[in-house]
């Protein structure tokens, strides 16, 4: 359960931080937008509307289109990954590696392996005439 806790406090971090830069940016573009139009308006020039950018408004805009669809799906689909690793699914909803076992026959891997550590090591400290 720490691991999981652990992911999502990263993630809820990473969308803070990058809430804050949005934000910071668009305070920028913002204070750009107002500094260039007073300018424009002190020295006479005719002030032009700012055209939005990203998507055209009007009759012929039809949406993202089929390419925009591909993306939220493909989205959908990382997130779920991104939570099935984070929970520690496998591909076919065991527990990792190794099938039923998985991650948390970890410790009694460990400890035979040390256990055949310490037996070689025994073992490799005999006298070279015995």
């Amino acid at each position: 359960m720490g691991t999981f806790v652990r992911v999502l406090t990263t993630l809820l971090v990473v969308a803070i931080v990058i809430g804050i830069g949005a934000a910071v940016y668009n305070a920028g573009v913002t204070a750009g937008l107002a500094e260039q139009l007073q300018q424009a308006a002190a020295s006479g020039e005719a002030v032009v509307a700012p055209y939005p950018y990203g998507y055209a408004p009007g009759p012929y805009w039809h949406g993202p289109g089929f390419f925009g669809i591909i993306f939220w799906i493909f989205g959908i689909f990382l997130l779920i990954g991104l939570v099935r690793a984070a929970v520690g699914w496998g591909r076919w909803g065991g527990r990792g590696h190794g099938g039923a076992g998985g991650w948390g026959d970890r410790q009694s891997r460990m400890a035979e392996m040390h256990r055949e550590l310490h037996r070689r090591e025994t073992t490799d400290e005999r006298p070279a005439g015995a």
